[in-house]
Order: structure tokens, then sequence, then C-alpha cells
């Protein structure tokens, strides 16, 4: 509480507000100085300097030993608040340290908010740390994501893979998701397996900026001999439908190479539907606007709701992970992943993904 001399704010610190407490408390400065364990001349003129930054005597001898002044005794309220919040705040640092209250701060793409995400994050609450409190936010694209990792401003991402590289990242694969085909109700396909030449035969609905699925579904057509001018290679209800869909509106998706930055208008020149979002893909597939190529996660709420799915054949997966600066995580990230960790190898024993 710096202050200066005569206006009212005698401490310039905590340690003043301390020394004046032990005068008080102890009732002389000879005590004082042995309960605080400093020299009785040290603690003097501490007591000296308070008195002239406060602008007013403090302290006044009597038979009784060294008492408070009227001055003395208004200031002792304030001291003692003082002192106390420094312990409430040492309490909440502890607290925070230990995992006992504070907030764990993700950012994570819409593909992976479901599945694994969700349940990492149940967990962490649920039987490890329920006072501390877990806001996550959307990604956005991918270059901004990275740079925002960089510079500080998000401390954990959980995504999908793979992200622009940078040399102030690490990545680490968790798992991935198997992609399947979604369909209308009713919709006559036979039993088994979709190949990537019959979805290229399909009215497609679209996220409008790509991602990881692009390059699992792009190496899938490719072999097909479907790859480029198609119209479908990612059409695929996919685009981060393991998709991150992109929030943004931006013309251009934060790809991974100069391949793989593709216009929207390009996108809207093969998809029969383009949707700026992931959770519209569900009701769009269901009301017959189009298939999709989505994760499994949605595929199964589309099965719920009436919905015809099927895995492709041979198998396309978008691969996830997390991605953190190169330097310590704090308490609460460090178990999180930790947490993150151990649900995506269980998820793996489901025969979801290793």
């Amino acid at each position: 509480m710096p202050g200066e001399p005569g206006r009212g704010a005698p401490f310039t610190g905590l340690r003043q507000a301390e020394y004046f407490l032990a005068v008080v408390d102890s009732g002389g400065i000879t005590a004082a100085a042995r309960r605080l364990h400093v020299a009785q001349p040290s603690l003097s003129q501490t007591v000296r300097a308070i008195e002239r930054q406060a602008g007013a005597e403090l302290f006044e001898r009597t038979p009784r030993g060294v008492v408070p002044t009227p001055a003395g005794r208004a200031l002792v309220e304030p001291a003692r608040r003082l002192l106390a919040a420094r312990r409430a705040a040492g309490r909440a640092v502890s607290d925070v340290a230990s995992l006992r209250a504070g907030r764990l701060e993700l950012v994570a793409h819409a593909s992976v908010a479901a599945d694994p995400l969700a349940r990492a994050v149940g967990r962490f609450r649920r039987a490890a740390h329920p006072g501390v409190g877990v806001l996550v936010e959307d990604a956005p694209d991918d270059d901004e994501l990275v740079y925002t990792l960089a510079d500080g401003r998000h401390e954990l991402a959980v995504v999908s893979l793979p992200l622009p590289s940078s040399p102030d990242l690490v990545t680490e694969e968790l798992g991935h998701h198997d992609i399947w085909l979604a369909m209308a109700p009713g919709t006559a396909i036979a039993p088994g397996p979709v190949s990537p030449a019959e979805v290229s035969a399909m009215p497609l609905v679209a996220v409008l900026h790509g991602g990881s699925a692009r390059h699992a579904i792009r190496r899938a057509l490719a072999d097909t001999g479907q790859e480029q001018g198609s119209g479908h290679e990612e059409g695929t209800g996919h685009q981060r439908s393991t998709g991150h869909e992109r929030d943004t509106g931006r013309e251009q998706d934060a790809g991974h190479d100069e391949e793989s930055r593709e216009p929207a208008q390009a996108v809207r020149s093969w998809a029969g539907v383009v949707t700026p979002r992931l959770g519209s893909v569900i009701p769009l597939v269901l009301t017959g606007a189009g298939a999709a190529l989505v994760d499994r996660w949605y595929a199964e709420r589309i099965a719920e709701q009436g919905g015809v799915v099927r895995p492709l054949g041979p198998p396309v997966r978008a691969p996830f992970g997390v991605a953190r600066r190169r330097e310590p995580l704090s308490p609460a990230c460090r178990v999180f992943l930790e947490i993150l960790r151990e649900t995506c190898a269980a998820r793996s024993a489901e025969g979801r993904g290793t």
C-alpha cells in the first residue's frame, strides 16, 4: 500500500503492517521485537517511519506500556484487514496449486468436443477435482489457433491433427476418429462398408472449412482415382465433420499446405449443401438434404434418430490429440492432460481408436 507522508496511507508494504500490529498486540517495542525476532532499534525505526508516512503519532507511553493513540487505534482494523487479505491470497494460490479451486481453461475443435473431450472433463470434475471450474472455448481457425497457443493466450488445445507446424509448439496424438457415412432415414443401401467411389455418387452436405479429415479422405479418394475434380473429396460432411467447423466465416481455411487451401466458392461448387457449423450436419442429414461423412460419435447420434449409417471401406481415419507450448503446464492442465490420456486409452480399449 504505497502512499505519501501524511496522506493516510502509512504502510509501504505488508511487513510494516505486521510490525505495527505486533507493537499493538504486545504492548511495547521490546516485547514486539522479541515476538518478531528483530532488533529493537530496527523495530523502533520502522515505527517512526510509519508515523511519518501517516502524518500522526500512533503510539504513546503510559504506565501500562506503549498503547495506540486515537490515530493508532483507527489504523488497527485496516492493518488487520490488510494482513487477512494477504493470508486469503496465499490460501487461494495454494488451493489452485493443489487443485482445490480455480479454473481450467481449454480450447477445442468441435470434432473432439463430444468425443473424447466431454468424457475427460467429466472424469476431471467428477472424480478428481470438483472444485476446479472448466471453461472450453471454440477453437479459431488453425493458423490463429497456433498463434494463440504460441503467444500464451491458450495453454492447452484439444484438436484434430495435424495443425500447421510451429517451432514453439508440441503436439501429441492421442487417438483417431473413424469416418462413417450418414444418410437420411429410409435410404436404400446395401449392408456393410461403403467405398469412396460409392460416396462420390451421392449428394453431400459439407462443412465449409476443412481440416485433418480432408487429408485422410483425400488419400482414400486418391487410392480409387477419385481425388481431384470429382467434386467430393472434401464435400464429405466431414470437413471437420470429424471436423472442425469454422465459425469465423473466412473464405479460406487454415490449411496445412497450398493444396489444401480451398476457397469457399469452390466448396459450394461441388457440395449440395454447405454449412459453417458441424452441429447443423445432423438435422440436414436427417431431413434428406444430403449424405455426410462424419465421425463415429456423430454417426451414432444420427442413427439414434433413425438415420442410416455405414462405415467406410477401407476405413478412413482422422487423428486427434493435444497441442501446447514447449514449457511446463499449470497444475490443473497437467492433471487434466493425464486424465485425457487415460480416457483415450480406455476409448481405444473399447474399439474406438488408438
